[in-house]
Order: structure tokens, then sequence, then C-alpha cells
């Protein structure tokens, strides 16, 4: 290994413990609690060190929200390679979304921010480029199913169209999300469980867009038996452990 191989690794292996620390930060104690003078006393480096590999405090934040959306993108390609109805493969998708939000509570409010223009102005447009790549290959699986769907008769032509189905989906996805970050504003008696609920709520939309086979017309818990053993059961052992998803 030469001189300048070893400095890359050590660069990349200093930059993963810097967006580690930050992304635990940000867990605990939000957006405003992401302090660059607790973060370098964490991970023991200066604060000139981070900023070595950051431009900003929001450079760094978009690293995590990159790290995450990387996560999402690999877990909804699983879905194109589910064995099953294009409707199927559209509840793979929902799962993922699920897992994510499960093991990063706090990335949907993370993504939003990154989404504002005030933030996205101190990111640097390499690192904002990324993002938008990564997040657009999630955006083109569930475009692919919907796709998928349409062309075999599974989705009807006279039904809504791809993008209102798909603004559709996220619209409840990012509903539930928020709705779970805010829990605490209704009454533990209320029985409304927003991450839970997602599933049904998926069903219903897509049973009134026409989307077959309709929930009543097929075993969906069944195939969320098999998206959990057969797509999945790596990422929902360790959430139940409790351990990082490797």
């Amino acid at each position: 290994m030469t001189i300048s191989d070893r400095k890359a690794r050590e660069r990349a292996e200093r930059e993963r413990l810097i967006v580690d620390q930050a992304d635990r930060m940000l867990l605990e104690q939000g957006y405003h609690g992401l302090n660059l003078d607790e973060l370098a006393e964490r991970i023991e480096y200066s604060k000139a060190t981070i900023y070595n590999h950051f431009n900003s405090k929001e450079d760094l934040m978009a690293a995590v929200d990159l790290r995450h959306l990387e996560l999402r993108a690999e877990l909804f390609g699983r879905a194109l390679l589910f064995r099953g109805t294009t409707r199927e493969r559209m509840f793979v998708v929902g799962w993922a979304d699920y897992i994510i939000a499960m093991k990063y509570p706090h990335w949907s409010s993370l993504h939003q921010l990154m989404e504002t223009r005030s933030i996205q102005e101190k990111i640097t447009q390499s690192r904002l480029d990324a993002c938008h790549r990564v997040g657009f290959r999630c955006i083109q699986v569930a475009f692919e199913i919907i796709r998928q769907a349409r062309q075999c008769g599974e989705l009807p032509d006279d039904g809504p169209s791809e993008a209102q189905i798909l603004s559709g989906l996220i619209s409840l996805s990012k509903g539930a999300h928020l709705l779970q970050e805010n829990i605490s504003m209704f009454p533990e008696d209320s029985g409304i469980r927003p991450l839970e609920m997602l599933n049904l709520n998926y069903h219903l939309f897509l049973d009134g867009a026409g989307w077959k086979p309709l929930r009543h017309q097929f075993d969906y818990d069944q195939t969320g038996l098999r998206i959990r053993s057969e797509v999945f059961s790596h990422e929902l052992a360790a959430l139940a452990e409790g351990s990082p998803m490797a």
C-alpha cells in the first residue's frame, strides 16, 4: 500500500467516524443539538479537522442524510427482485420505508430540513448532487413498479396516473413519519400508531386506485410474512436486537 493509499484510507475512516457521531447526536439532540465543539470532543479530534472534511454543519448533516438515502435506495431496490405481483413488490418498498423509520426515527425530519433552500445553500454542490441522485433512485424503483403494473394490467389504464399514485404513496408515508415523530400529541389510549397503520392505509389507497389484486381478493398477510423472511430478515433481526444494520 502506498503512502497516498494509506492517507486516503485514514481520511475515509476519519470521515466515517465524524458522520457516525453526528448521526448519533442528531438522534439524541436534534438539529440544534448538533454542536461541532461537542462533536470534536466526542471524536477526539479538533474542530478544524471536522472542517477539513465538511464545509459547514449543514454539509455534515447532508452527509448523514446521504448515508440514510443510500441505505433506503438499497432496500427499495430489493423490491424489483421480489417474486410476486406488482402490488406485492410495492409493499416491499413500504416495508423498506418502515425499516428506515424504525432504525432512524430522526431521518424523516432531517431529510425534510435538508430540502429547505436556506440549508441547501450551505451544502457543497457535490454532496447536494449526490443526495439528489440517490433520492432519485428510490423514486425510480417506485415508478418502475407502477409502470410494470400498468403494463401487465394489474393497474387499470383509466385509473390514476403514475405520478398521482406515487405522490399519494409518498404523502401517506411522509404523513405517517410526521405523526410518529409527534406521537406524544395523542392520548395514549387513542389507538393511533402511525407506522403500524401505514400498511393498511397503503391498501386502502391502492384499492381505490384499482391496483389488483385488491385487498379482499388476496392474502397480503402471507405476503408480509414472505417479505419479512425473504427480503428483510437481517434488518428486522437487527432491529429486534437493537444492533446496527450492517
